[in-house]
């Protein structure tokens, strides 16, 4: 149960009867949502590895996007929080210079200053805060970052804000930057439904903001992918049976890569997540932090690292709920992703031969090899369809949707009832699942803010090219240990070869060094970021503190342990530390 009273309807924003929750596709409208996916691969690393059947897994279902106002009034500085007694405090720093590093790099900023040099006109912009269409009690706004920061005078994003004010405005400890992952996840939605993801607790004391990052739902969007590239992605056979359709599958892929870049244009090469943490140090100088406070899960924890290493000066409560390191390897993201699927599958199998309905048998023993038959089954003879344009799927639908629903214990009904109907040749469940995910209509059209858009110009720009030899041997290794995640995964291919602009290249040195103390959560059995890259990522930085879970499912926090709530929600709200890492 969850340590916290009931969602009651007037924490919720008003929807209409067309509104989806994010990220909860079948889960009862009291349950509290999923956080966004991961990126592409398997384990939720946003980087060059993907399967070729899809360049993403993220569990996003995405919602109606709001609408939101213009430009003007700046917040005051609030007093920084005091620790509770007996316990670390986070102290909140006197301004201090910062000098900025990565791409687009300005000069270091002037004494007394806390903005790089070159930036004050959108460090200082005035931000309208005006009431969002149909909440009420929440705020919305934009503001203006520039597209390239090593030319800020050039043109400009302009990234969509919406903010739900702390319930107890009194006790106010400061603002709450979120971002639910993806690469792409809309902030905005995550912020709509915040009384779903965070505790009240928690909302009483923060201002909750979300935005949509650079390129991305309402914050203009970057389209660089059609309707029929999307579809080409699920459409493709994922377990080529010979190299004359492999080669077709990897040029199909590199096309499809080809055109976003070309789609694109230059706003598609500046979308790396290290812009996106430029673009949130803006927004800490424009609500008036001391420090920023940030709340990232999944890839959202990709940003959050790379914002702590590019400015620890300015790193205040930051808490990254299933985590991947912007240092992982190919062959550790490899290892994570296997391990992850190893145990959401168990787990998954394990649930369902205690049901009378299991669509498995009532025996763990051969469950997997039915899945695989499945697979085989579905290669030969497409599941029938009654959805629209779609009158049948073939293994690279199915395996997606088989993927999706082990990412949350809410989602493993769905599983049994797809696969039951599955093996009579029918796959309206599955299909439905998985295009909820990807936003994908009846007719065949992709919601314009959906996240695949995002996929292959953040991925590309965040991770080093792979070596395809280098992945092939990596393959062939996990076809013959991981038959069914290899068979579920796919080809492994580099598709960023293709694509015109350079990538940031992980040092592998100790990130974040003289930042302010950084939870890092995770479940033990994640099967989107698994536990050993959440591990990673707390070894990664300079000054983490580990907090696992011993749940299943994708999302640590405010998901039904009681422990892991209390340590963060002391955290955020008191500055409270732990002095080791805890196990809940």
């Amino acid at each position: 149960m969850l340590n916290d009273e009931s969602r009651r309807p007037e924490d919720l924003p008003e929807t209409d009867e067309t509104t989806t929750l994010p990220y909860a596709a079948g889960l009862a409208p009291d349950e509290p949502p999923g956080p966004g996916g991961a990126g592409p691969g398997r384990s939720g690393r946003g980087r060059a590895i993907v399967a070729a059947l899809v360049v993403v897994v993220v569990v996003v279902a995405l919602a109606l996007v709001a609408a939101v106002g213009l430009l003007a009034g700046r917040a005051t500085r609030p007093a920084p929080p005091a620790a509770a007694p007996g316990t670390t405090p986070v102290t909140t720093p006197v301004t201090t210079p910062v000098t900025t590093t990565g791409p687009g790099a300005t000069a270091t900023a002037g004494a007394g200053t806390d903005h790089p040099a070159g930036l004050a006109a959108f460090y200082t912009q005035q931000v309208d805060w005006r009431t969002c269409p149909g909440s009420q009690a929440h705020q919305c706004a934009s503001i203006e970052v520039p597209v390239d920061y090593a030319e800020p005078e050039g043109d400009t994003f302009e990234l969509a804000l919406r903010k739900v004010p702390a319930l107890e405005p009194e006790r106010k400890v400061g603002t709450l930057l979120i971002n639910p992952g993806g690469p792409g996840g809309s902030g905005l939605e995550y912020a709509q439904f915040s009384s779903f993801v965070f505790s009240r607790q928690l909302r009483e004391s923060y201002d909750i903001l979300g935005f949509d990052p650079r390129g991305v739902g309402a914050s203009d969007p970057v389209a660089c992918l059609s309707d029929e590239d999307m579809d080409l992605l699920f459409a493709n056979d994922p377990t080529p049976d010979d190299e004359a359709e492999r080669d077709t599958l990897i040029r199909d892929t590199d096309a499809i890569t080809e055109r976003c870049a070309r789609r694109g244009g230059d706003r598609a090469l500046h979308m790396s997540t290290t812009e996106v943490a430029r673009d949130l140090d803006v927004m800490r100088g424009l609500v008036g932090d001391a420090r920023l406070n940030y709340f990232g899960v999944s890839y959202g924890t990709v940003l959050g690292a790379l914002y702590a290493d590019l400015f620890p000066e300015w790193v205040g409560r930051f808490v990254l709920d299933s985590a991947v390191s912007p240092n992982q390897t190919d062959e550790q993201q490899l290892d994570h992703d296997i391990q992850g699927f190893e145990a959401s599958i168990d787990a998954f199998i394990n649930w369902c031969v205690d049901r009378d309905d299991c669509a498995l048998g009532a025996e763990a023993t051969g469950a997997r090899d039915r899945i695989s038959d499945l697979l085989d089954d579905v290669e030969r003879r497409p599941l029938e369809t009654s959805r629209g344009d779609l009158d049948s799927i073939g293994e690279g639908w199915v395996g997606f949707a088989i993927f999706m629903c082990l990412y949350s214990e809410q989602s493993w009904p769905i599983l049994n009832e797809g696969l039951a109907e599955a093996f009579d040749g029918r796959g309206d469940v599955l299909l439905d699942h998985a295009m909820g995910v990807v936003g994908r209509s009846a007719s065949g059209e992709y919601d314009a803010a959906s996240y695949l858009h995002a996929m292959i110009p953040v991925r590309c720009a965040d991770w080093p090219r792979s070596d395809d030899a280098a992945l092939a041997a990596a393959e062939e290794r996990a076809r013959r240990e991981h038959p069914l995640w290899s068979r579920l995964a796919g080809v492994l291919h580099d598709n960023c070869a293709a694509w015109p602009a350079q990538p940031r290249q992980p040092s592998g040195a100790t990130l974040a060094r003289g930042a302010a103390p950084i939870l890092v959560i995770g479940n033990l059995r994640d099967p989107a970021t698994p536990i050993g890259g959440t591990k990673q990522l707390a070894g990664d930085l300079a000054s983490a503190v580990l907090v696992t879970s011993d749940h299943d499912g994708h999302g640590t926090y405010y998901a039904g342990n009681s422990c892991v709530d209390s340590i963060v929600d002391g955290y955020l709200i008191k500055g409270t530390v732990p002095s080791s890492d805890r196990a809940c």
